[in-house]
């Protein structure tokens, strides 16, 4: 506001009394205020574009205008198909072609024998799922979008009962709903755009498959506790472990360590610290023979078991820039990025790491350094 009142002054003293002083004066200011509202404007773009969601994701991609931008060259490929390739075997990489050791027989051990459980999806179920819908969000290849399914499901509730009820019983997971369009968006505050690791891919599924895959994902985190085939600590894609638990449980042992010290006059209190880590591509590591493996040993229900085996074959995706798109091309690249149902079986998968880390480690594709330390719970 003072640099705007200081333009107003200096511009109204430059025209009622004009000279070379005044004039210039009037110049440098009005030339300080645009730099300022580019730069205010730039960061309020960054700040948008790293909060962004699959709800606000076109919207700020309108804003911005950035699908009038081209993407740059990357690696040196100039043509369309070309970059395709490149985002493709850096975003997705076929990480799951190589063989893998193969898991023993009876390496992992199961709190509840849940195999042969065989409950049908109820009508309560679909209408929980499409209540908790986050609306606004763009759809899949099919162009159905979850407003749609929603008018479906108020005129027929059976409907969608019924066919996801036909799903499970059956094994199928249609091809439609396993092709995804990926949508890339530059990451804020990269050095160069030429490299494939400076975008965002954003996955854009069908609105039919991830109804039934929330519902399948909590079914299979509701099974996970009861057959430990996850950790009860674990602060995420299970109920009634919110980010406020995980913030209490991390701020409570520091609050303790830094009131210990204050009250304490040694200087050998330990200082309180926090050690946070990630994987780098979490998803792509997961084997979907080994998660299959994993599910078995841990008794969980043979029918979501033999339906996510499904679910995690034969994917396609198909990406979309510069104002043009491919044809769906399949890839293997572990759990398919946007789903909901991708974060608990990642939590299955890494928690049999955990548990058995000496040897786990090398059956489950992960590197000695993305061991128990970097599974964030």
């Amino acid at each position: 506001m003072l640099a705007k009142k200081s333009v107003k002054r200096a511009d109204k003293r430059a025209r009622q009394q004009p000279s070379t002083t005044n004039r210039a004066d009037s110049q440098s200011k009005c030339q300080h205020w645009t730099m300022m509202v580019c730069t205010a404007k730039a960061a309020y773009r960054i700040k948008q574009l790293q909060s962004t969601t699959t709800k606000s994701i076109w919207k700020t991609l309108h804003h911005h205008n950035t699908h009038h931008r081209p993407i740059p060259p990357l690696e040196g490929q100039t043509g369309f198909q070309a970059k395709c390739d490149v985002l493709r075997n850096a975003l997705f990489p076929a990480i799951n072609s190589s063989p893998r050791q193969p898991l023993p027989n009876n390496f992992l051990s199961s709190k509840l024998d849940m195999y042969h459980q065989n409950n049908p999806i109820t009508t309560q179920e679909v209408q929980r799922a499409i209540t908790n819908l986050k609306y606004g969000t763009s759809p899949g290849p099919d162009g159905i979008s979850y407003m749609t399914l929603h008018h479906l499901h108020e005129a027929t509730p059976q409907t969608l009962t019924l066919l996801f009820n036909a799903c499970l019983t059956f094994t199928v997971h249609p091809p439609e709903w396993k092709v995804a369009n990926c949508v890339v968006i530059p990451k804020p505050g990269k050095s160069s755009y030429t490299l494939p690791k400076s975008y965002r891919p954003i996955s854009l599924q069908s609105c039919f498959g991830k109804i039934l895959e929330a519902i399948v994902a909590k079914r299979l985190s509701q099974a996970a506790i009861r057959c430990g085939a996850t950790h009860p600590s674990q602060m995420g894609a299970q109920p009634e472990n919110s980010a406020v638990d995980a913030l209490l449980r991390t701020i409570t042992p520091i609050a303790t360590a830094i009131s210990t010290k204050k009250k304490t006059a040694k200087s050998s209190v330990p200082r309180p610290a926090v050690l946070t880590h990630d994987i780098e591509g979490a998803f792509n590591q997961v084997h979907p023979t080994t998660l299959r493996k994993v599910m078995h040993q841990r008794r969980m229900p043979i029918y979501l078991t033999n339906w996510i085996t499904e679910f995690n074959t034969d994917r396609k995706l198909a990406f979309g820039f510069d104002q043009q798109s491919e044809e769906p091309q399949p890839y293997k690249c572990g759990l398919p990025q946007g789903s909901p149902v991708s974060p608990i079986l990642f939590l299955i998968f890494s928690n049999a790491m955990l548990e058995k880390e000496d040897n786990m480690t090398v059956t489950l594709g992960l590197s000695h350094n993305q061991s128990v330390g970097e599974i964030k719970r």
